[in-house]
């Protein structure tokens, strides 16, 4: 038996055009319920929650400057339960937005609904309201509806339009950090987050909360380019495309400059890509950058407000503006402290914070001793004796979880033998072109492309680079440890001559052995944040193995 029950109304011009029993009209009245406003044809849906349906109906109807037209809509869902709260309701409300947000670039349905900022809701029953009304609901009525296109779930859950979805519950903590940010726009902010803490949650939050609370507020916003597409079909969905656009760094200086544009505020997510003039950097980064220049000066001079999303262990590459001339750029910005995790989990004795500052003292970017060591003996990590073995972690995963998304990925230590941009391999279809690797009698391509490379079929079969998998997350991660680093008198230094990232090495006449070491241990640092339910790794310099296990307490 169904632990819920659904009115569909049908609607004309607003008014309810059906016919109720004495039941009907006590649950319309009275009960707590969610519901779904939604027209079809216009491809247009809001969704709510109330304690009373009719009385919360007219008040739509009624409402004076009302920024939804609630007479485009042809039909109402109505969802009750006996099992259903204030809190259930809001849940439910929730969890609908944002799975169908994840399907809208299939869908294409426009959503009216406003960002309430609602903090992560806990309460007696929330597994029961997930999988025995928001599970059903989904498969069923909804799939019967045409108001969702793909019942399966957990697909759903690994797109990156879920992931980011602007109507996520926020903690407490990125509530707070909303909160600040909105009282004064006008101000510098500098909000430090490491891997896996939700800035990109807050990134889109923040941006939907203050396009509708302020209406002529300017807004710029910029993102990694392999991320730049998702953001923007998100803003699609709720009908903010025409406010809020995307774009990367170097994008939005030259159009500023180009159109002679100002913002209010501009809001960065993964800040620690902003760039600096390099002159091995690719043309279309560098393009706007003169000798001497750097992005966050260049933002400043188009803004009043600026928010700076930023992890100081990402910088991975020598155009990125170093941590510490961030520190200086930023002196005078308001610091924010965003240290939470949620992506890698914990078992009560240990936390994701633990794995994280384990990884970073165990690499020795860090003298913060202060972790649960238990994390490296739980069943989540683990460290194998060869190539092979850690290839088959992930396949094995893959077999006896077909659901989930796993990956092997790698420190840029082989040459891209198989780029398709080499003179040598045009005109070569994927099968033909050479291997990247070859390990234990196992023959394995680079990743194929950057941009949603996790998500292409193949790239099962292939190892993801740094620039592949930045932003992304895995369930269990297969990690490989390269022979760019090795140990010398108890430290861990960079090999160069194994180190094969062309725009990642250090100009020879500025080469600096430290900077490079610290280039590639912050990729190793991100590298090793990615899996959510487990991670592999496989150490080719066993040096470094010894070091890491020694420091992690193995």
């Amino acid at each position: 038996m169904s632990s819920y029950r659904v009115i569909n109304l049908t609607l004309k011009n607003g008014e309810i055009v059906d016919k109720f029993e004495k039941l009907q009209t006590n649950v319309l009245e009275n009960n707590p319920v969610t519901y779904v406003y939604y027209n079809l044809k216009k491809k247009k849906i809001y969704v709510g929650e109330t304690n009373g349906f009719t009385r919360r109906h007219n008040e739509h109807l009624g409402e004076l400057n009302p920024k939804v037209d609630y007479k485009e809509y042809t039909n109402c869902l109505v969802i009750y339960s006996n099992l259903f709260d204030k809190s259930s309701i809001l849940d439910l409300e929730s969890l609908l937005l944002n799975y169908m947000i994840a399907e809208s670039d299939v869908t294409k349905f426009i959503f009216a609904n406003g960002n309430n900022g609602q903090t992560e809701l806990v309460y007696k029953n929330k597994e029961e309201i997930l999988t025995e009304v928001f599970y059903k609901l989904w498969g069923n009525e909804l799939h019967q509806l045409g108001l969702i296109h793909n019942p399966n779930i957990e697909e759903l859950r690994e797109s990156l339009l879920f992931k980011y979805s602007p109507f996520k519950q926020l903690s407490p903590k990125q509530k707070l950090i909303c909160d600040e940010i909105e009282k004064d726009v006008a101000k510098k902010y500098l909000i430090e987050a490491p891997a896996g803490s939700g800035k990109s949650v807050l990134f889109t939050n923040l941006a939907f909360s203050l396009a509708e609370k302020n209406p002529d507020l300017r807004i710029g916003l910029i993102t990694t380019g392999n991320l730049t597409r998702q953001f923007n079909l998100i803003f699609k969905s709720i009908g903010l495309n025409g406010r809020l656009t995307v774009k990367t760094g170097s994008q939005l200086i030259v159009d500023a400059r180009n159109n002679d544009k100002r913002f209010d505020v501009i809001i960065v997510d993964e800040a620690h890509k902003l760039k600096q003039h390099y002159r091995k950097g690719h043309p279309n980064a560098r393009r706007h950058l003169n000798e001497g220049d750097e992005e966050i000066t260049l933002l400043e001079e188009l803004t009043d407000g600026l928010v700076l999303l930023y992890d100081p262990y990402q910088g991975i590459k020598p155009q990125n503006i170093r941590p510490s001339e961030i520190r200086k750029l930023t002196k005078d910005y308001k610091k924010l402290l965003l240290m939470q995790q949620f992506r890698i989990g914990g078992n009560g004795d240990f936390s994701g914070e633990d794995f994280l500052k384990g990884i970073l003292y165990g690499f020795q970017l860090s003298d913060d001793k202060n972790f649960n060591s238990k994390v490296f003996e739980d069943d989540y990590f683990k460290i194998v004796d060869t190539f092979k073995e850690v290839i088959d972690y992930v396949d094995d995963h893959s077999h006896a979880y077909p659901k989930t998304t796993n990956r092997v990925i790698a420190g840029y230590c082989r040459e891209w033998a198989s780029n398709t941009g080499k003179k040598e391999n045009k005109g070569k279809k994927a099968e033909e072109l050479p291997f990247d690797w070859n390990e234990d009698g196992i023959q394995k391509r680079w990743n194929s492309t950057y941009e949603d490379w996790v998500k292409k079929p193949n790239s099962e079969k292939e190892i993801g680079s740094i620039h592949a998998i930045q932003g992304y997350d895995l369930n269990y991660s297969g990690v490989i440890i390269g022979s760019d680093i090795t140990v010398e008198n108890g430290q861990i230094v960079a090999v160069p001559e194994n180190y094969k990232d062309i725009g990642g090495t250090p100009l020879k006449e500025e080469f600096s052995l430290s900077e490079l070491t610290e280039y590639i241990l912050n990729i190793y640092y991100v590298l090793l944040s990615r899996g959510i339910d487990g991670c592999a790794v496989y150490f080719e310099d066993k040096s470094v193995e010894k070091l890491f296990k020694e420091r992690v307490g193995l």
